[in-house]
């Protein structure tokens, strides 16, 4: 008998080790990228997201960064995906511009419709869904494996589900479509979808945030939080920060643009300009490897350039997180925090310039000598961008305040 408790005994040893094994190999997965044997299939988002970074590519290798002691603090709430209508309301008072700006257009010409919602006019890149009693519903998505449509459907649609799981109040059922292209209406036809930017012809189109505010799968970037804080601890102080204005970046998306600032900028002794080549949309060339430089990293220069490419260009909105003076051409494009960049005055959060160009080593010149000026500029920039509104909180309040506006400007159906 007791040779057979002895034997039990050990049987009940290797099956706890055998079961943390597989606790741990699970862990171990989930930072594994979501893969589908066809392009339409969409994981499912009933259950809370079980990794902030589960878009990323696994192969990936860790980025080694140093970590200062200077770290920044963040506010509170900057992380908190749960605010109240009262509290998102009350931390970012100019948050839904864009929003409001939809509202208003659809009380002059009516309800949205459901044919409003058809995608059958471009499927490719499109998903239709739903809300239903606090669930994301897939009803039809045209996704390209072959391309970006899979890993930006399945970052919007993690956010999505994020922002409803986080919520304290319950979501209205609603009916939606967006588009992950950067030009979600090509021929301007005056569509009513969500799109993550817009020219201001697109008046119907309503502004969602971008994909990357879950995750970019790339080996430069990665989840918008590990982004953050990362780029927290590259940060020091303005007179230690490289005197230099920053851009990397494939001149073939915009030539007009991107082709005028590698002109301008080549042999300056203030500018650190060179063009990237990718051979994927992952992978850049090898002639390429060597100018890399990893998003955080960017937070070491003191100016940093963003250009327009297909449309809007993503990187913006992590050069708005470094504690840097952010240069742009005058855009073609809005997003949805556009209106909150002021380019003068006591209030100016970045530095504006032609879209050729030609008076950027002006004003870098000029900021250079003027150090205080400069850092006024730096201090607006963190205060309202890093600090407040591109926080992941503020991302969730948005995208709350869409499906409440949306569901009261849609004659879908709501229950």
């Amino acid at each position: 008998m007791a040779r057979i408790h002895q034997a039990r005994r050990v049987l009940s040893y290797v099956f706890g080790i055998s079961c943390l094994f597989v606790v741990f190999l699970a862990v171990a997965l989930l930072g594994r990228p979501l893969a589908f044997d066809h392009p339409q299939q969409l994981p499912d988002l009933h259950s809370p997201p079980t990794s902030q970074l589960a878009l990323q590519d696994s192969a990936a290798p860790a980025i080694s960064i140093a970590r200062p002691s200077n770290r920044p603090s963040l506010p509170v709430y900057g992380n908190n995906y749960g605010l109240s209508s009262t509290e998102c309301s009350s931390q970012f008072p100019y948050l839904f511009r864009e929003i409001e700006r939809s509202v208003a257009l659809r009380g002059k010409i009516g309800n949205v419709s459901l044919s409003d919602i058809d995608v059958s006019w471009r499927l490719d890149g499109a998903v239709r869904a739903m809300i239903y009693d606090q669930k994301v519903y897939v009803i039809q998505a045209g996704i390209n494996g072959n391309g970006y449509h899979r890993t930006r459907s399945l970052a919007l649609l993690h956010q999505i589900n994020r922002a409803i799981l986080a919520s304290r109040f319950a979501i209205p059922n609603v009916e939606f479509s967006f588009n992950v292209h950067d030009v979600a209406d090509e021929l301007h036809e005056h569509r009513t979808i969500w799109g993550l930017s817009r020219q201001p012809v697109d008046i119907e189109m309503w502004l969602m945030p971008d994909f990357g505010y879950w995750s970019w799968p790339l080996d430069l970037v990665g989840g918008y939080e590990q982004m953050r804080a990362e780029m927290g601890e590259y940060e020091t102080d303005w007179n230690k920060k490289i005197s230099k204005a920053l851009w990397r970046g494939d001149i073939r998306t915009n030539k007009e643009v991107r082709g005028a600032l590698v002109r301008v900028t080549r042999g300056k002794e203030w500018a650190d300009v060179e063009e990237m080549a990718w051979t994927s949309m992952t992978d850049v060339s090898d002639g390429s490897a060597g100018v890399l430089v990893p998003i955080p990293e960017h937070c070491t220069y003191k100016f940093l350039v963003q250009t327009e490419g297909h449309s809007y260009s993503g990187r913006g909105k992590y050069l708005l997180n470094c504690a840097s003076i952010t240069i742009m051409h005058r855009a073609e494009w809005i997003e949805p925090h556009h209106h909150l960049l002021v380019p003068s005055g006591p209030l100016q959060n970045f530095v504006e310039v032609e879209r050729d160009f030609s008076d950027l080593e002006e004003k870098v010149e000029e900021l250079l000598q003027d150090p205080e000026r400069a850092k006024a500029i730096v201090n607006n920039s963190v205060a309202t961008f890093r600090d407040r509104y591109l926080t992941p909180a503020a991302q969730a309040c948005y995208w709350r305040q869409l499906f409440l506006s949306w569901a009261s400007d849609s004659g879908v159906w709501q229950t």
